[in-house]
């Protein structure tokens, strides 16, 4: 009886043992396979091809590559050149003053739209222009502004009677000048998280400090200043990675001068792979750079932000 009921079912249902499609076996694979099949070629590859390229002598030699194993001399050649310290020393620089600058005016824009002012939605939407423009049509921009010559600063201080200012043209205003142009268009993004931070904020302890007869400040200093640290730790160390990249703005308004007085490590990096075409000591230096933003935001997370981002009991 059971033989028959096995029989009839498999009549019932011919394809019942079968092995399904070899696809739909692996179809997981499958979905998989083109995300995996772009990181292999954009990713590991050329990661893999710059590590073994930081350790030779590589060369472009009747279009085909030359290389040669030298070892640690690309390394030893970066740590002793004058101006990979001095692009080192300028990165650092700008990424200092531009997060100072971006996070303080962020959360004094924070702390003024949270207040409940008129027109909050107009200067909303005007504060977020910044943040979506691309970065090289802001430089452009920023750049004519800047003109000595028939420039939009120039024209207004000329209107009061003062000289014209080469802003891009003088090796002490120009770094300044485009460190203006980041803070400008970056301060939005501290404003945004900042914002939202505040209005996410509890209000019992603003309660409880109105009933004691704390003074604005003093509720800034002692309530909304220690809720917002975790969150202002975070924009701090997203802007600092973030100035520490900055490329664009430089290539494109004073292509690192007058000179060299404002080359930063990326422009640098470029200058020494596109220009110079020593891809050898321009993989070294790429590496010396990753390992030395690695380093920052490991200790950064490690030191300032343990005491947040260690478990709680």
């Amino acid at each position: 009886m059971a033989v028959e009921t096995v029989a009839v079912a498999e009549r019932a249902d011919p394809l019942k043992g079968q092995l399904a499609p070899w696809w739909e076996r692996n179809l997981a694979w499958l979905l998989v396979a083109p995300t995996i099949a772009m990181f292999i070629v954009f990713a590991f590859l050329p990661s893999i091809t710059a590590i073994i390229y930081a350790f030779s002598r590589v060369q472009l030699v009747r279009g085909h590559v030359d290389r040669h194993f030298i070892g640690l001399e690309n390394f030893r050649r970066a740590f002793q050149e004058d101006l990979i310290r001095q692009a080192a020393w300028i990165t650092i620089k700008w990424m200092v003053i531009v997060t100072v600058a971006e996070v303080t005016l962020g959360l004094l824009l924070a702390l003024l739209l949270a207040q409940n002012i008129r027109f909050r939605g107009v200067f909303f939407s005007l504060w977020i222009i910044p943040i979506i423009m691309p970065p090289v049509s802001v430089a452009i921009a920023w750049f004519f502004m800047d003109n000595i010559d028939f420039g939009l600063y120039n024209y207004l201080l000329g209107l009061v009677g003062l000289g014209p200012v080469d802003w891009l043209t003088n090796r002490h205003y120009a770094l300044y000048s485009m460190m203006l142009v980041d803070i400008w268009q970056a301060t939005p993004f501290a404003f945004l998280l900042l914002y939202a931070a505040l209005l996410s904020l509890p209000r019992d302890p603003y309660e409880a400090a109105a009933i004691d007869g704390a003074s604005p400040w003093q509720i800034f200093r002692t309530v909304t200043l220690p809720l917002l640290r975790p969150l202002l730790l975070v924009v701090v160390l997203l802007r600092l990675i973030d100035a520490a990249r900055i490329f664009d703005k430089i290539f494109i308004m004073t292509k690192g001068g007058p000179g060299t007085s404002a080359y930063s490590m990326t422009l640098t990096i470029y200058i020494q792979g596109f220009t110079k075409f020593d891809l050898g000591y321009t993989s070294a230096l790429s590496f010396l750079f990753q390992i030395a933003l690695i380093i920052f935001a490991t200790i950064y997370v490690r030191r300032v932000m343990a005491d947040y981002s260690a478990p709680t009991a």
